[in-house]
């Protein structure tokens, strides 16, 4: 096993007057206490703990500067403190919370003075989605977590960490491309081809998507209703509860994915890079809505994390198609139906097939064919997480504090 370590990037979005001046006060007041520390020459934690004790913060930031202060004066040998510092907290001071049928989907607790909790809205680098995911799950754990303000923006720096297993070397040669279709009617679709170069094996979470469809409905018919009656509240609550289902069926399927892939010998997962599926989409007010709100991104984010842990790599390829050609020969077909895929050209031995299955086939080909490429991102561009939401009608405040993503990302 390895054990990786990353920092994680967020951007607190548009804090209120309030909650902004909140952070200002939290920072203020552990600059004076790092400095009256530092200025003490604390060596230890209980010198430390003794100066900081004094300030007015919550014990979360006073635990983290008590071992900071001496690492700097021990460790580090610094013999003058910067101005801008940021404000460190222990790992059990910060909270993830995910509301996956809000505008914006992530919400951090952020402590402050007095058991005072800030609970913010947060748009975190898209590039680390699976890794939010895992720690959300609880599959990652959670380290120190450091505030600062840049560029007239609040931004956390969160570590993370998680066991993975060792991945073998073998070379793309010997690599066994398992396509992934991610879609509306099943809902993840998985095949690969067997060493004669037919199809095989595929297998189809199509129950599981009738699943997801039903409690969408479900959520959006309720949602509306409690509403009209003014009962945001129970709205709100019966809404976790559907979306905590929902997640609970998209853990139980990619965690089958990752073991379909497990079961073949040296398995490369391949997706499609859905980075420009909101601009893709385009079938009319009610599919898109639908489309838009499926869940490509946060399945995408788990399939990649739990394949990470059991050391699988995973590739992405452009989707251009993918659904309308035909795995056999190429020809650009139709699908008369949702599951079925037909194919025009009258030479060639397919006349119908699965549609997922077809399309499955195609995405582990495009890796064959070479045209795999790592998954990119712009700054600023999150239109993957957009069109891959599990976007439900918003409330006015959701609307209001839905901002993009702007600076650099941590590494």
């Amino acid at each position: 096993m390895t054990e990786l370590t990353k920092t994680l990037e967020l951007k607190l979005v548009e804090p209120t007057a309030h909650k902004r001046r909140k952070l200002r006060e939290t920072r203020e007041a552990y600059q004076q206490a790092l400095h009256d520390a530092f200025d003490a020459d604390c060596a230890t934690q209980t010198e430390a703990n003794d100066i900081v004790v004094e300030h007015d913060l919550s014990g979360y930031a006073k635990n983290a500067l008590k071992q900071y202060v001496p690492q700097l004066t021990t460790t580090y040998n610094a013999d003058e403190l910067h101005d801008d510092h940021p404000v460190r907290f222990t790992n059990e001071g910060l909270r993830l919370d995910h509301k996956p049928e809000n505008a914006i989907e992530w919400y951090v607790k952020i402590p402050h003075h007095e058991d005072y909790h800030l609970w913010m809205p947060a748009q975190p680098n898209p590039k680390q989605r699976d890794w939010l995911e895992a720690l959300n799950a609880g599959d990652a754990r959670m380290g120190e977590s450091r505030l600062f303000e840049r560029d007239g923006g609040w931004y956390l720096h969160v570590t993370a960490t998680r066991d993975v297993e060792d991945g073998s070397e073998v070379s793309a040669e010997e690599q066994m491309p398992i396509g992934v279709d991610i879609g509306e009617a099943s809902l993840v679709t998985v095949c690969h081809r067997d060493d004669h170069g037919s199809p095989t094996a595929p297998k189809l979470w199509a129950d599981e998507g009738k699943t997801i469809r039903r409690l969408r409905k479900t959520y959006f018919t309720a949602k509306r209703r409690l509403q009209t009656r003014g009962s945001e509240r129970i709205a709100e609550s019966f809404g976790d509860d559907v979306w905590r289902q929902i997640d609970d069926v998209f853990h139980h399927v990619t965690r089958e994915v990752v073991e379909y892939a497990e079961s073949v010998e040296n398995p490369v997962l391949v997706l499609e890079d859905l980075t420009h599926i909101r601009e893709s989409m385009d079938y009319g007010e009610y599919m898109n809505r639908r489309l838009h709100g499926w869940g490509f991104a946060k399945i995408h984010a788990q399939i990649r994390y739990k394949a990470v842990e059991k050391g699988i790599p995973v590739e992405t390829v452009n989707p251009r198609n993918t659904s309308k050609e035909c795995h056999a020969c190429g020809e650009v077909g139709y699908r008369p139906k949702q599951a079925t895929f037909t194919c025009p050209n009258k030479a060639c031995w397919v006349s119908e097939y699965q549609a997922d299955v077809n399309g499955a086939i195609n995405i582990a080909d495009r890796y064959l064919s070479g045209e795999s490429h790592s998954r990119e991102h712009t700054d600023g561009d999150d239109s993957a997480e957009d069109g891959g939401r599990l976007t439900a009608p918003q409330d006015t405040q959701a609307d209001a504090t839905q901002q993009e993503t702007l600076g650099t990302y941590a590494s």
